[in-house]
């Protein structure tokens, strides 16, 4: 990959020069096989090391799931219960059945949606900053750090949960535990960033599908676990995911730095004088990084990667619809529990169903589909990942129209089914968004996954209290408007799939900038380039 006018293009002059790089390659040809497979033998064990750590974090996050739900509703349950009739109290606790009343519902809506709008402002305000830190220090402490600031937000929502007697908005407070690491959304990304520091170009929607299914087997795990644990009372599972997240934090302090393992090609250009190298990596005290100036600096920074290149935007601005139809997807079990009027640890088999389900479309059809792409139709890898990713969204598109309109159980599931055959558009977009920047070798990687981070954020910001106030708008007004979350998310959804559709392929933009002393060179255009950029220029094909 290349930092110049196509991302493949250092690449593909690399392999056209080899034999210029060695006068006497052809008296000794084995030694260039050999350092090859030397440089990439590490990528596919570490690969399964990154699968293993996130599919245990993430069966400590799905094993909660339903448990928390529970407990939340169990304590709105029991106040509203104790002003209204406290005889439906026995021993403390209220009959699940008697929780599914509107206001109950509308109430345990509003608690979540407002948790994960104050869940999304760390991500927000330090997606940024980290993912320059992650650039410039390393992968792994980040995201230890970001896996320290769950466990301790999970560690407060017990606490409070405990105390019957405190109110659940006290709940919210969890989410500034959030500024170590800068929540889920970061931790995801510097994920994401580590996966593509080590494996190969050509395989990263592959490893990135695979990287989804690790994440499915969790969620296939988990809820079963949790419906089963349920059975004899709600705060055994939730204790043992809170043990199971510590577990993870430990992986991740020993697992090893990615930073330095990425792939670089030769450079094309002539390498950069000392002087030039100083200023593209200025010494910048940690202190200053997380400053208020600093902040400032790091939006505009991040204006500026996305007013780079209008592909680019296009690309990183999709990743703000897929959280919504994650942020959707999270109501599933109350809106399974509230329409059908099934005990919660009922519904949470449908996340189970839903992963078993997803898992097959993310290892049989998805990579079918690729390969026929690659292979039969013969497209460029890019290519054939933005026909992915369009295919995906309008089978996404279809599955959240069809799970609103879903008054019976059946429908309900042909509508998961129907998602789960769209679920290759994350992996697909990611990769396209790498390819867009300049691919692995470029030194923006971390800070795009970083502006995606902060998309990601915005776009649970307005997803959470959006989809809960439409959940409370359908609850109010009955059937069949109960699934106007859906609705939304259908609507959401239609809008980027024009987007994903408007997205082709061009020269990335080059920006001219010169130190100094005068000299000039030329670079991808980046934050970190642009303070110094005296003008930009469109580099043709």
């Amino acid at each position: 990959m290349t930092s110049r006018a196509t991302p493949r293009a250092s690449l593909d002059n690399i392999e056209e020069g080899a034999p210029l790089l060695s006068p006497d390659s052809e008296a000794f040809p084995l030694p260039i096989p050999d350092a090859a497979p030397k440089k990439h033998k590490p990528w596919l064990l570490l690969c399964v090391l990154i699968f293993f750590l996130v599919a245990i974090v993430d069966i400590g996050a799905f094993l909660a799931e339903a448990p928390k739900t529970r407990v939340y509703e169990t304590n709105l349950c029991v106040r509203y219960y104790r002003e209204h009739d406290p005889s439906k109290i026995v021993n403390g606790h209220v009959d699940e059945e008697l929780c599914k009343e509107d206001v109950i519902q509308e109430r345990l809506a509003s608690l979540f949606g407002w948790q994960e709008l104050f869940d999304s402002i760390p991500g927000i305000l330090l997606a940024v900053p980290l993912g320059t830190l992650a650039d410039r220090v390393g992968r792994k402490w980040v995201f230890a750090s970001c896996l320290m600031g769950l466990q301790l937000n999970s560690a407060w929502i017990l606490l409070i949960c405990y105390f019957e007697s405190l109110p659940l908005q006290l709940t919210w407070l969890s989410s500034a535990f959030y500024i170590c690491g800068g929540g889920p959304i970061v931790a995801t990304a510097v994920g994401i960033t580590m996966v593509s520091d080590i494996c190969p170009p050509e395989k990263r929607t592959a490893i990135f599908l695979y990287l989804t299914a690790s994440v499915l087997v969790a969620e296939l795990i988990a809820p079963i676990l949790a419906a089963r644990l349920m059975e004899s009372g709600n705060w055994f599972p939730l204790l043992l995911a809170l043990a199971i997240q510590q577990v993870g934090i430990c992986i991740a302090i020993f697992f090893p730095e990615t930073l330095h393992l990425r792939d670089l090609p030769e450079p094309v250009d002539p390498p950069l004088s000392p002087s030039i190298e100083l200023q593209t990596k200025p010494k910048t005290s940690i202190r200053k990084l997380f400053g208020f100036r600093a902040q400032v600096g790091h939006f505009r920074d991040a204006y500026l990667f996305l007013r780079r290149d209008y592909q680019l935007a296009l690309v990183i601005f999709t990743f703000f619809a897929n959280r919504i139809g994650r942020q959707a997807l999270t109501l599933l079990i109350r809106y399974a529990s509230k329409r059908y009027h099934w005990k919660i640890s009922q519904a949470a088999y449908l996340l189970s169903f839903r992963a078993a389900t997803n898992l097959v479309a993310l290892t049989v059809f998805v990579p079918l589909v690729n390969l026929i792409l690659l292979r039969v139709v013969r497209l460029p890898s890019h290519h054939a990942d933005i026909w992915i990713a369009r295919g995906s969204i309008v089978l996404t598109t279809l599955a959240f129209f069809c799970m609103g309109t879903a008054a019976q159980p059946a429908l309900l599931i042909i509508g998961l089914l129907v998602f789960n055959l769209g679920t290759g558009y994350n992996a697909a977009m990611r990769s396209i968004s790498i390819h867009v920047v300049g691919g692995q070798s470029s030194p923006d990687t971390g800070r795009l996954f970083a502006v995606v981070a902060i998309i990601e954020s915005i776009g649970t910001m307005i997803a959470g209290p959006t989809l809960s106030s439409t959940f409370q708008w359908g609850i109010e007004r009955g059937e069949p408007w109960i699934g106007a979350p859906f609705f939304f998310a259908t609507l959401i959804f239609g809008v980027m799939m024009l987007v994903t559709f408007a997205i082709s392929f061009k020269s990335p933009v080059i920006i001219q900038y010169e130190d100094e002393s005068g000299d000039e060179s030329e670079r991808l255009a980046s934050p970190r380039a642009s303070s110094s950029a005296l003008r930009r220029s469109i580099s043709p094909e």
